[in-house]
């Protein structure tokens, strides 16, 4: 692959104005909202080609935390799906520790599709025995000098009490592995 990668843009972070935090809804889900955008400066088809080829994956996820990785890719592109399942550690505050353990069967599915100029996939994210949804999605869009990758998800949690605290861990550790993500995107074009 070839190109540069220029982070311009950062993740929401507790600090940042953007930040949407959590959220009640009327049913008593507690829920978190994560955005992380970056611009690549490389075009959106060699971006497409690292996030969605079983080789580039499989490059990427050996370089990120976590062990027993499993890639399974289907599809020709742009409709491509991939399955990576992998386990994961956590360090959860203490008041969720026996609802979350330190290390984490976690698995999400990306469905690609084209989206414009450039390409979209929906990505739900299960860990395995922790009460949390996250659903969201990874667009890949053309832009001056490359393309623009951006992650947009939300963390909800119905456990009564902890909910908030569930929700806000998981999407902080979300936004972290993105960040990880990025960093070995970058380095790999």
């Amino acid at each position: 692959m070839r190109g540069v990668i220029k982070s311009t843009a950062k993740a929401v972070s507790l600090f940042d104005s953007r930040w949407l935090g959590l959220q009640a809804t009327t049913r008593g889900v507690e829920s978190m909202k994560v955005q992380v955008k970056h611009s690549l400066k490389t075009d959106v088809g060699a971006a497409f080609k690292l996030c969605t080829e079983q080789k580039s994956q499989e490059t990427v996820y050996s370089k990120l935390p976590g062990s027993d990785v499993r890639i399974k890719r289907e599809g020709r592109a742009p409709n491509v799906k991939l399955r990576i399942s992998r386990r994961m550690p956590a360090n959860p505050p203490a008041a969720i520790r026996k609802i979350v353990p330190a290390t984490n069967d976690v698995s999400h599915s990306e469905d690609w599709a084209a989206d414009g100029e450039g390409y979209a996939a929906d990505i739900v994210v299960d860990i395995k025995g922790v009460p949390v949804k996250i659903v969201g999605t990874k667009v890949l869009q053309p832009e001056k000098g490359g393309c623009s990758v951006a992650w947009n998800f939300d963390v909800t949690s119905g456990i009564p009490l902890l909910g908030g605290i569930i929700a806000s861990f998981a999407g902080d550790e979300i936004r972290q592995n993105l960040e990880d993500e990025f960093k070995v995107l970058k380095a790999s074009i």
